[in-house]
């Protein structure tokens, strides 16, 4: 049996789609299981009352372009986009950007990664960290900026425990990634003089 060209596009197309709800299923579950592990924590750590009464929505429309946290009408909650956090290929070396203002931070900056769940990691921590904040006001009765020191530093906390002790030597990684990003570049650059030599 032979596929025809129409049929094969047809299965191929079937195949990535496949693959893309089994990506999508496993990220799910990851997801799901590393927010409650982090609940939990806090619950035992910080504020034993805290849950996400708010909701915790794994959100995989491609309209979503940021995730959020914060208070909501029935307490704390975080929206993760969750295309967004996706691992481009997995094994290659991913730069994971946070805020300009303190991206450069040792601590709650961005990082480097091949692990493909490591910015699913840092963002759920991002947003658990606006989640504890808002929890927290509503306790204290005063307010602060969003990325402030109240949610700097259970940001930090949150980072310390469930991800920056995992990560790879960052210097190490951010050599590597540069080198990578020099040679596509330097690659391209040759291309596009000898097109515009050519001329």
């Amino acid at each position: 049996y032979c596929f025809t060209s129409t049929c094969l596009l047809i299965h191929i197309k079937l195949m990535r789609k496949k693959m893309k709800l089994t990506e999508q299923v496993e990220y799910t579950k990851f997801a799901n299981d590393f927010i409650g592990e982090v609940e939990t924590w806090v619950q035992s750590e910080i504020y034993p009352k805290f849950f996400l009464s708010g909701g915790r929505k794994l959100d995989w429309s491609k309209k979503r372009r940021c995730s959020r946290g914060g208070y909501y009408a029935d307490g704390p909650g975080i929206n993760i986009a969750m295309l967004g956090c996706l691992h481009k290929a997995e094994g290659e070396i991913q730069r994971v950007y946070e805020y300009k203002s303190f991206d450069s931070d040792s601590f709650i900056g961005g990082i480097y990664t091949r692990d493909k769940y490591d910015k699913l990691r840092l963002t759920i921590l991002h947003e658990i960290g606006h989640a504890l904040q808002y929890y927290s006001y509503r306790l204290n009765g005063f307010r602060g900026k969003p990325h402030g020191t109240v949610w700097k530093n259970f940001y930090r906390r949150l980072r310390e425990q469930f991800l920056n002790h995992q990560l790879e030597d960052q210097t190490v990684l951010k050599q590597q990634y540069e080198a990578e990003v020099n040679d596509i570049l330097g690659k391209n650059n040759s291309i596009l003089y000898k097109r515009a030599a050519s001329i």
